[in-house]
């Protein structure tokens, strides 16, 4: 019995593996099989922190308390709360849930940020602008997408002090011009 049980495990793992192969090493989900909501899941945890790498060193000291879904990110403000936050100061947000790229091909990701923000899709860093700094455009990231569909995204940000920025951008394959804000249609959770 105990090889039936571990011959099966291993048809799933490698099943799994040859999905990411065959997908190019991405992962998506089928729409039929989740029902999605719009925008983007976040929780807070609150803590004066000077860099991205903290979030880890935070997560077993503090509870990441649910804060309202986020429909895009898209927020510059003064001196108000950060996104749905409770507070001004000191918010360090985990943003997660699944962005739908709809054509194959290079696509271009970046923030405006104050502070620091990392972007992870499907697992994969693409973007990251770590630290402490005022309003700023990242470097730009891209991600070559070979299979159209859901990926899963995660947006780890912080604010440490004053005003606060979170805006994502991007450039689809075909697109021209200057990067545009990432519509709230292609976020879901």
């Amino acid at each position: 019995m105990r090889n039936v049980i571990a011959g099966g495990i291993y048809v799933l793992l490698a099943g799994a593996g040859f999905l990411a192969w065959a997908s190019g090493g991405r992962a998506q989900i089928s729409t039929t099989d989740v029902e999605l909501k719009p925008g983007l899941e976040v929780c807070y945890m609150y803590e004066f922190v000077r860099h991205i790498d903290q979030f880890a060193e935070w997560e077993g000291h503090r509870k990441c308390r649910p804060g309202e879904p986020l429909p895009v990110l898209d927020s510059r403000v003064g001196e108000d709360t950060v996104l749905t936050s409770s507070s001004k100061d000191g918010v360090m947000a985990r943003i997660r849930g699944f962005i739908r790229l709809e054509q194959p091909g290079p696509y271009k990701f970046a923030f405006e940020s104050n502070d620091g923000v990392r972007l992870m899709i499907d697992g994969e860093m693409i973007v990251e602008d770590p630290d402490v700094h005022a309003d700023r455009y990242s470097e730009v990231g891209t991600m070559e997408v070979a299979r159209p569909g859901w990926y899963p995204i995660a947006v780890d940000y912080f604010e440490r002090k004053g005003t606060s920025t979170l805006r994502f951008l991007w450039r689809p394959p075909g697109a021209e011009g200057n990067m545009s804000l990432v519509p709230g249609e292609v976020l879901a959770h």
